[in-house]
């Protein structure tokens, strides 16, 4: 009877340098004082900051970056559809004329 010995795909796996994550935290850390000081004033660059946490996060603590590309897509595909539903909700809750219509018709966009 021959034993079953599983083929390790050495060859394939690069090695990586590991990230600085302190660096990455306080990246993050310079983000989130500022989406906290201009949150009231500017929504779409509050948007903008929170989208590339995100991706800084998915990327580095995830360690996303060091996958492959189907597995990186699949915890990356969600993420035009949250963006469509936080510009909705931030057309919808602006404290200015009344814009549910606005929203309504984005959120019926799909």
């Amino acid at each position: 009877m021959t034993e079953y010995t599983p083929q390790l795909q050495a060859a394939e796996e690069k090695p990586h340098r590991k990230p600085n994550y302190v660096g990455i935290f306080l990246f993050l850390a310079i983000i989130t004082a500022i989406e906290v000081t201009i949150a009231v004033d500017m929504p779409l660059v509050l948007i903008v900051l929170s989208v590339s946490k995100v991706i800084l996060v998915a990327l580095y603590y995830m360690h996303l970056k060091f996958e492959s590309g189907i597995f990186s897509a699949v915890f990356l595909s969600p993420l035009p559809f949250v963006l469509l539903i936080t510009v909705a909700l931030v057309v919808a809750l602006t404290p200015s004329v009344d814009n549910s219509a606005a929203a309504a018709s984005l959120c019926s966009f799909w």
